[in-house]
Parts: structure tokens; sequence; C-alpha cells
């Protein structure tokens, strides 16, 4: 999970065809079952090609699950489940982009609304740095939150239910770390011999932000709370 770029509007064309069937799902005798329909047929249907589109831009290069950053996206999810909201299936503001396995794991899950549990994070609308941090080891742990003398609850609930540190992604991202690390300490001995210009290491810190492997780690320590450690934080502030 990472930060991401502010959703932007869909064309006026696209937008009305959305609202057109929003209405049509909450005017439907089941809603649940003309939901499913309409966005069944949606996903084959050439004018929603672009919401796919848009949705795969936003997750950034590789197009990386906006859950847990480590597989290729794929799949359309629906933030609130469609079963649970039929009357938000077709709606722009409801879409992220995720992975076969964060899609499945979380299903038609949505606590508190279908098991006890706190609201997930959503990545796009909320800093997810103010949840979360990385370890050493790759792990995605929620912050201590004095208020309540415990984890942050939201930050666990949403961990949990999406498995974001299966082990596989957990690998992923520790790999990612001591890559990164590594760079950023070859690049301040290039830079402590004068053979690395601060433009030059400038244009290094935006390539490694670019590059489409474990985003989140980039995300936390080239520019978010984790740029504060070391040796990230001693290469930043050289820039």
């Amino acid at each position: 999970m990472r930060n991401l770029p502010a959703r932007p509007p869909l064309s006026p064309v696209l937008a009305s065809r959305l609202t057109r069937e929003t209405k049509a799902i909450s005017e439907a005798g089941d809603p649940k079952v003309e939901a499913e329909k309409r966005y069944r047929n949606a996903r084959k249907a050439t004018w929603f090609a672009p919401v796919v589109r848009t949705l795969g831009k936003l997750a950034g290069p590789g197009e990386r699950c906006m859950f847990c950053s480590g597989s290729e996206s794929s799949d359309v999810e629906h933030y609130r489940p469609k079963a649970v909201f039929p009357e938000l299936a077709m709606t722009w503001e409801n879409y992220l982009w995720s992975c076969t396995p964060c899609n499945r794991g979380k299903s038609n899950r949505f606590p508190p609304d279908t098991e006890p549990g706190e609201r997930l994070i959503n990545p796009m609308e909320e800093d997810v740095w103010t949840f979360f941090f990385i370890d050493e080891f790759g792990m995605l742990t929620p912050r201590f939150d004095p208020a309540v003398d415990a984890l942050n609850r939201r930050g666990v609930t949403t961990r949990d239910l999406l498995s974001l540190n299966r082990e596989a992604v957990r690998e992923s991202r520790q790999m990612r770390l001591n890559d990164l690390r590594q760079k950023v300490q070859d690049a301040l001995k290039l830079m402590r011999r004068n053979e690395l210009t601060k433009a030059a290491a400038r244009q290094r810190l935006e390539t490694w932000k670019q590059q489409p492997w474990q985003p989140d780690v980039a995300d936390f320590f080239l520019q978010g709370p984790g740029g504060d450690k070391p040796p990230f934080s001693t290469f930043l502030a050289a820039l």
C-alpha cells in the first residue's frame, strides 16, 4: 500500500454513462442482481475501457496493485463491494486497481458493515503512512496509536484482511529496501568524491521512484516518513 495521485475526473461522456448505469441499478427490482449484470457487461464493453486505462495510469509504472504494491494489477476492485453496496457498482470514486490475490482475498468483506473490524484504508483518499510504516524486514506494520494504547486499528484490519504481509510480498519489499539502500550508499560515495553532481543524483532519485518494483518501499523511504532514516536522510539532505 502506498500514497497515490489524486483521482482525476472522467470525461463528461463516460461520467454520464456511469450515472445512467447507476440509475438503472437503483431503479431495479433487485439492485444486487442488476449491479452484477451491468458491471459484468461493462467489463466486456469498449466504453468501459477508459476506466481501466485510467486506473492503470494512477497505479503508476508496472501498474502495481494499489493494496499490496507487489503484483501487477488486473482487476477493478470495488472499495465498497458491489454485492454489499450495489448502488456503487458503477461509481468511479469506488474503483481501485488491484491484483487478483488482493481482490479475491477482500472479496465482499468490508468491516464494519460485513463483520467486526475497522474501516479499510483507501489508498486513493488517505495518507497511508499515517497508518503504517515499513520495517527492516519488509513488513507493512500498523503504527502505534496512543489514543487507544494499541496498534492503529484500521491499519491492523487492513493489513490482516488483505494479507498485506504474505511472504512473497514481504520478501519483495525487503529486497527492494536492500536494493534502494545500496543504491543510495553508492550515490553518496560518488558525491563525496565529487564524481556525482547534485543534478545527476536528483535524476537517479527520480529514476528509482519510477521503477516498477514494490513502489510502496520507494514511496515510504524516498518521499515519505522513511526518508528520515539513514542513509536516505543523508542522501536527501545532500540534494
